[in-house]
C-alpha cells in the first residue's frame, strides 16, 4: 500500500519522532553506504544525539497531499514562520524562530547539504527556491544544532533532499490535474548495480492562476519546468576502504505573471483576486542550473566527504516600479504611496488603481534584470568512537550578484495600458554593478555520549569579504574609480560557540536544553546581526504517543533589515542596503503532540503543532527601512501564533485520508502598525483522499482552502494587500514500477 499508517506518525518533529518507522528505511540507506542525498541529520543513532530541535519530513509525509507549497509543508513544523506571496509558493518568504521573513534571506537553505541560494553571501535574497514537489524531504535545524550549518545561524537551517538514486531498478510516475488549469507530471527512474547508480527525473508545473486581471486581458499563472540527473559510481560496498564518487545536475525554467502590486483595501473588499489592470505586463523568467561533485571516503570510524559545487541563476522579473511616475496627481510614485493614499480615502488614488483617472498617468516598469553565480568546496571528516563523535568542516565560497536592470513605461487611462515604450540602458547607476562575495567557514562539533546523557559542543568561524564595482558606463568599459569604486562592502570574521544536552530521565522522558551564539553576515551597511539563542524543553516518547514541550529565547545585540522591493522598508531605500535595528528580543513556545488511535483494522492519527511568538525591539530608533520605531514595539510580519491540526485514518483495505486545519495568528507589515498596514489572524482547512488501486498505484484527491477564505495574508510592500490562494482542488495517479 503506498500510503501507509506511518506517514501520519509527525512531521518529524524533534529528537524523539526520528525513531519513525520511514526514518529507519532512511538509515537503512545510509548503511547501504551512498550519501547522493545528502542528510544533516544522517542515521537515527546520529539524530537522537543532536542536541537541538530537528524536525525531518519523510517523502511518505510529503505524499499525504502532494503539496507544491513549500509554505504548507513547513506550516507543521513548530518555530518556522512565513510570509506568503503569490499562493504557488514559488518565492517562500522563511523565517525560524523570528527571523525576518522577506525572502528566506536569513535562513540558511541547503539542497543535500550544499548551499543553494543564489548568492548566499552578496545577495541571499535572490528569489530561488527548489521545486518543492521533486523534493524526496525537508530537514530543519534550530537551535544548537543549527551551528554547523552556516552562514545564517541565528534562526537555523533548511535542507532539501532531492530524490535518491534506488538501490534497485525503480520508476515513479505521477500525474495530477486540477483547477485553474492546474497541471502537474512528476516522473522518475533509476537504477544501481554493485558499483554504480544512476536516476533522472523531471517535474513539469503550471497553472492559470486564480487571479484575474481588471478590465484587461493578460495571464496570472505560470510554468515551470524542471529536470534532474544523478551519477554514481563506486567500489565494492564491502569493501574495507570504501570510495563513491556522485555526480549531480540539474536545470530549470520559470516563466510566471506575478506581480509586486496588491490591493487597496477597498479593493480588496470588492474583489480579494482581481488585480489591477496596470500589472498586465508583469512577468517573472528565470532558469537555474546547477552542478556538484561529490567524493566519499569510509574507513570504519573515519569517513571524508569532499563536495565541488556550482549554482546559476539568471531572473528577469518585469514588472510595475513606480505609478503615476511623472506625479500628474502628486500624491507620490510609489506603490506604497498610491495604495496607502487610497486607503486614508484619497479619490485620485484609488481612480488610479482603478482605472478611473480623468487624466493620463505614467506607469514606470522595471526589467529587474540579474545574473547569480555561487561556487564552493565543501569538506567534511568525522570520527567515532564508543563516546565521542567528532566532526570537522571547511567550506570556500565565492558568490556574485550582476545588476543589469533598465525601465520601460506606458501610459494608462481608462482602465488601459498603453504600448510599452522602452527606455535606455542604465550608464553608471545602481543599476549597473555587480557585488562580489568570497568566504570561508570553518566548524567543529562533538557530540559525547555519557549514558543516559548526550552533549552536543560546537564552535563555528567565518569570514567573509564583500565588494562592490560600478561601472562608468552601460559597456562596461571601465570601474568608476571617480565614485570610489571597487568599494568594500564588508570584510569582518565572527566565531560562535553552541553547547547542547540531552538527559534521558526514564525510557519515556527526556529534557533538553541548548545554548548558542548566532550571527547573520551583512554586506549593505548595517553591522551583522548578532544573537544568543537559548531552547529547554521536555520530551514524551511511548508507542505512537509523542510530546514536545518547549521555550526558545532569541536575544539579540544587534538586528539589522535589508531593503527589497518587497520587504516592509517604511521610507525610501536603495535596494541592497541594510539598516540597523539594535536590540531585540523573540521569545516563544513549540508545542508537538501527537498519537494514533486504533479500532480493528482501521488507525486514527492525530497531530497537534503549535507555535507561540513574541517579538519586540528593544530600543528607540529612527531608519529609512524600519521606519520610527519606539522600545516595546513588535516586530513586522511575525505572526504571535501558529497552529497546524491533523486528523487522518487508514481503514486498512484501501482507503486513507487526511483533513489539517491551519490557523495564523495577526502581525503588522511595519512596527508602528499604521492604518492599512494590519494582517488580522486567519485560517484554511485542506482535506486529502486515497484510494489504492493495488500494490504499486494509487489514485488521490486533495482540496485546499475548503471554505474559500479570502483573507489578507500578507502585505508587501507593506501596504497592499495579498489574498490567500483560492479553493483549488487536485486529483492525481501515482505509479510505482
Amino acid at each position: 500500500m503506498l500510503v501507509r499508517k506511518e506517514i501520519y506518525v509527525s512531521v518529524g518533529v524533534a529528537l524523539g519522532l526520528l525513531a519513525n518507522p520511514a526514518l529507519g528505511q532512511n538509515q537503512e540507506q545510509e548503511n547501504e553506504r551512498t550519501i547522493e542525498t545528502v542528510r544533516i541529520v544522517g542515521s537515527q543513532a546520529d539524530a537522537r544525539a543532536i542536541a537541538g530541535s530537528v524536525n525531518v519530513i519523510t517523502t511518505e509525509e510529503l505524499e499525504v497531499f502532494e503539496y507544491t507549497d513549500i509554505h504548507k509543508i513547513l506550516s507543521s513544523v513548530p518555530g518556522v514562520n512565513f510570509r506568503p506571496e503569490e499562493g504557488f509558493g514559488l518565492r517562500p518568504n522563511i523565517s525560524i524562530r523570528g527571523t525576518y521573513a522577506d525572502r528566506s534571506g536569513k535562513i540558511t537553505l541547503m539542497e543535500d547539504g550544499v548551499l543553494i541560494a543564489p548568492a548566499p553571501y552578496a545577495a541571499s535574497s535572490a528569489y530561488y527556491f527548489p521545486t518543492t514537489g521533486r523534493l524526496a524531504g525537508v530537514e530543519v535545524l534550530k537551535g544548537p544544532a543549527a551551528i554547523a550549518n552556516g552562514p545564517y545561524t541565528v534562526g537555523g537551517a533548511i535542507n532539501m533532499l532531492s530524490t535518491p538514486i534506488p538501490q534497485s531498478s525503480q520508476g515513479f510516475f505521477n500525474q495530477e490535474v486540477g483547477q485553474d488549469g492546474a497541471y502537474r507530471t512528476h516522473a522518475t527512474y533509476g537504477n544501481s548495480g554493485e558499483n554504480y547508480g544512476f536516476l533522472v527525473e523531471g517535474h513539469i508545473w503550471e497553472s492559470d492562476g486564480f487571479d484575474t486581471i481588471q478590465d484587461e486581458s493578460g495571464g496570472t499563472g505560470f510554468r515551470k519546468d524542471d529536470f534532474l540527473a544523478k551519477f554514481r559510481v563506486n567500489s565494492d560496498r564491502g569493501s574495507d576502504v570504501y570510495h563513491e564518487l556522485n555526480f549531480k545536475y540539474q536545470w530549470s525554467e520559470e516563466s510566471s505573471d506575478q506581480t509586486y502590486v496588491g490591493l487597496s483595501d477597498a479593493s480588496f473588499r470588492n474583489d480579494a483576486h482581481e488585480r489591477y489592470g496596470m500589472t498586465k505586463y508583469d512577468n517573472m523568467d528565470n532558469d537555474h542550473e546547477s552542478l556538484s561533485l561529490n567524493y566519499l571516503l569510509d574507513v570504519g570510524d573515519f569517513e571524508l566527504s569532499a563536495t565541488a559545487y556550482q549554482n546559476d541563476f539568471a531572473r528577469n522579473w518585469f514588472k510595475v516600479d513606480k505609478i503615476d511616475n511623472n506625479k500628474v496627481y502628486g500624491i507620490g510614485n510609489g506603490i506604497n504611496d498610491i495604495i496607502g493614499a487610497a486607503n486614508k480615502g484619497n479619490v485620485d488614488a484609488a481612480a488610479i488603481l482603478n482605472g478611473d483617472n480623468a487624466k493620463a498617468v505614467q506607469i514606470k516598469l522595471k526589467n529587474n534584470n540579474r545574473a547569480y553565480e555561487s561556487s564552493g568546496i565543501d569538506l567534511k571528516a568525522s570520527w567515532s568512537n564508543e563516546m565521542h563523535h567528532v566532526t570537522v568542516g571547511y567550506r570556500d565560497t565565492e558568490d556574485s550578484e550582476d545588476r543589469m536592470q533598465w525601465y520601460a513605461t506606458a501610459d494608462w487611462m481608462d482602465g488601459k495600458m498603453g504600448s510599452l515604450v522602452e527606455g535606455s540602458m542604465p550608464g553608471y547607476s545602481s543599476n549597473n554593478r555587480v557585488t562580489s562575495a568570497e568566504a570561508t567557514a570553518f566548524y567543529i562539533n562533538d557530540v559525547i555520549s555519557l549514558g543516559d546523557l548526550t552533549v552536543n559542543l560546537g564552535y563555528r568561524t567565518e569570514e567573509w569579504t564583500i565588494v562592490q564595482e560600478r561601472y562608468v558606463d552601460t559597456a562596461r568599459s571601465a570601474v568608476n574609480k571617480d565614485k570610489g569604486y571597487p568599494k568594500t562592502l564588508a570584510d569582518s570574521d565572527n566565531g560562535l560557540f553552541g553547547v547542547g544536552a540531552i538527559y534521558n530521565v526514564s525510557d519515556n522522558v527526556s529534557v533538553y536544553a541548548g545554548f548558542h551564539e548566532g550571527f547573520t553576515p551583512t554586506s549593505g551597511g548595517a553591522d551583522p546581526e548578532q544573537a544568543d539563542n537559548t531552547e529547554i524543553g521536555i520530551r514524551y516518547s511511548s508507542g505512537a504517543t509523542f510530546v514536545d514541550f518547549g521555550y526558545f529565547n532569541t536575544d539579540y545585540q544587534n538586528m539589522f533589515g535589508s531593503c527589497t522591493a518587497s520587504g516592509g522598508a517604511s521610507g525610501e531605500c536603495e535596494i541592497g542596503d541594510s539598516f540597523n535595528a539594535g536590540e531585540a528580543k523573540i521569545s516563544g513556545l513549540e508545542i508537538v503532540a501527537q498519537t494514533v488511535l486504533e479500532s480493528g483494522r482501521m488507525v486514527f492519527p492525530l497531530r497537534l503543532s503549535y507555535t507561540s511568538t513574541d517579538a519586540e525591539f528593544q530600543n528607540t530608533f529612527s531608519s529609512s527601512f524600519w521606519g520610527d520605531i519606539s522600545a516595546g514595539m513588535s516586530i513586522p510580519d511575525l505572526p504571535d501564533s501558529q497552529l497546524a491540526l491533523s486528523a487522518g485514518f487508514d481503514t486498512g483495505d484501501g482507503w486513507s485520508g487526511a483533513a489539517t486545519l491551519y490557523a495564523f495568528g495577526g502581525t503588522c507589515s511595519v512596527a508602528s502598525c499604521l492604518a492599512g498596514t494590519k494582517v488580522d489572524s486567519y485560517n484554511s482547512l485542506d482535506l486529502s483522499l486515497t484510494r489504492e488501486i493495488n500494490e504499486n498505484s494509487d489514485i488521490y484527491f486533495v482540496m485546499s482552502n475548503v471554505a474559500d477564505n479570502e483573507d489578507i495574508v500578507a502585505r508587501a510592500p507593506k501596504n497592499g494587500a495579498r489574498a490567500q490562494a483560492s479553493r483549488i482542488a487536485t486529483i492525481g495517479v501515482r505509479f510505482r514500477f
